[in-house]
């Protein structure tokens, strides 16, 4: 038996709606079989026949075929991060994964043109790693607010004030700043990474959240300094909130958090990880049977759960929409395929890759 999503709008927090075609896509290519077998592999893999009816997956059939076609044929390896639409996730991209599988997967691919569909500054990660390699970005506008929120002089003003003292940032960053770091590190390596930096004393940018359950955790080892940035997506949730649900569902309820949550809603949750370990935590749950679970995140996680679960599994309605993640259609990614403009391939100054680079660089060697 599959997952069920149970009405996310009794909670307040629907999940979007389905990113249909801004027009009737051209399927003069494609037979009516190849058409109708594609929407038909479409459905099976989302998995969510009342939001994806084959009406649906018939409409955006035709782009995917296309896409799978031009990808195949200029050898473009597709990469999309979690939160992006199930038409993405599940009808064009090669890998799927957190910002830092993602990082891996574009440094190791062995095409030379990577297509990232995703937010700006994951783009930006992928060109760093891959400096020879051709990185296109569909959505140019698609940011970020933690990245938005925190600029390279920032960081160089809190080196000033805090001289000698190693800077760690979160991933959801510019290259600008990260070439002002120290290290990166992401949601599911940020404890490992900073437990090994040397000293007493850290500066940790751009996310207070996750800064604050870094202050935690190393009460007694290390200071941490924090920067005042927030993911306007979890930033939403609150510990009022959680125990509200959970009251309402019952003791039996699994909440899994993300740690760019407050840490009020941290300290209500019964699991806290990266998305990708959010998932696995899911249908472990699911695979143990327990399955009422609420997952407190970006609503693209729910998503790949209800995608990917092959046992009973209750999602109770608790997600957010990025709406700089859901920026991208699957027509953004045809266009930049056919005929990227300049503004959809990452240029990034030399000086600024060889200093991020080498940020990057650490965050490989202390994760592993």
């Amino acid at each position: 038996m599959k997952a069920v999503a149970h009405d996310a709008k009794s909670m307040g927090l629907p999940l979007p709606a389905i990113p249909l075609p801004r027009s009737e896509a051209d399927s003069s290519r494609y037979t009516d079989e190849e058409i109708l077998a594609e929407a038909r592999r479409l459905q099976e893999a989302i998995q969510q026949n009342q939001r994806w009816p084959i009406s649906a997956c018939l409409s955006i059939a035709p782009l995917t075929l296309e896409i799978n076609r031009l990808k195949k044929e200029n050898d473009v390896f597709l990469i999309a991060h979690t939160y992006q639409t199930p038409d993405i996730i599940y009808g064009v991209a090669d890998e799927v994964a957190d910002s830092y599988t993602l990082s891996k997967a574009a440094r190791d691919a062995p095409q030379q043109t990577i297509l990232f569909s995703s937010v700006r500054f994951m783009a930006e990660t992928a060109k760093i790693v891959s400096p020879d390699k051709t990185v296109i970005h569909p959505s140019p506008e698609a940011g970020c607010s933690l990245s938005d929120g925190i600029t390279a002089q920032d960081v160089r003003d809190l080196r000033e004030q805090y001289p000698g003292v190693p800077v760690a940032c979160y991933i959801n960053t510019t290259a600008a700043v990260k070439a002002e770091c120290d290290v990166s590190v992401t949601s599911s390596n940020y404890l490992r990474i900073c437990e090994r930096l040397p000293g007493e004393r850290l500066i940790f940018v751009p996310d207070r959240f996750m800064g604050a359950h870094l202050q935690k955790a190393l009460e007694g080892k290390k200071e941490v300094i924090v920067f005042d940035g927030e993911c306007e997506v979890h930033a939403v949730f609150t510990g009022d909130k959680v125990r509200k649900w959970k009251k309402e569902i019952g003791s039996e309820l699994s909440v899994l958090a993300h740690p760019e949550c407050g840490a009020d809603v941290l300290e209500e949750a019964d699991y806290v990880g990266s998305s990708e370990k959010l998932i696995q935590e899911a249908l472990r749950l699911g695979s143990e049977n327990r399955p009422d679970v609420m997952l407190i995140t970006e609503c693209g996680t729910a998503e790949r759960v209800l995608a990917e679960s092959d046992n009973e599994l209750n999602l109770y309605g608790a997600c957010v929409m990025c709406r700089h993640m859901k920026a991208t259609q699957l027509e953004d990614i045809l266009q930049a395929l056919r005929n990227p403009r300049e503004d959809q391939i990452i240029e990034i100054e030399p000086e600024i890759i060889e200093l991020a680079q080498r940020n990057l660089d650490e965050m490989f060697r202390l994760a592993e």
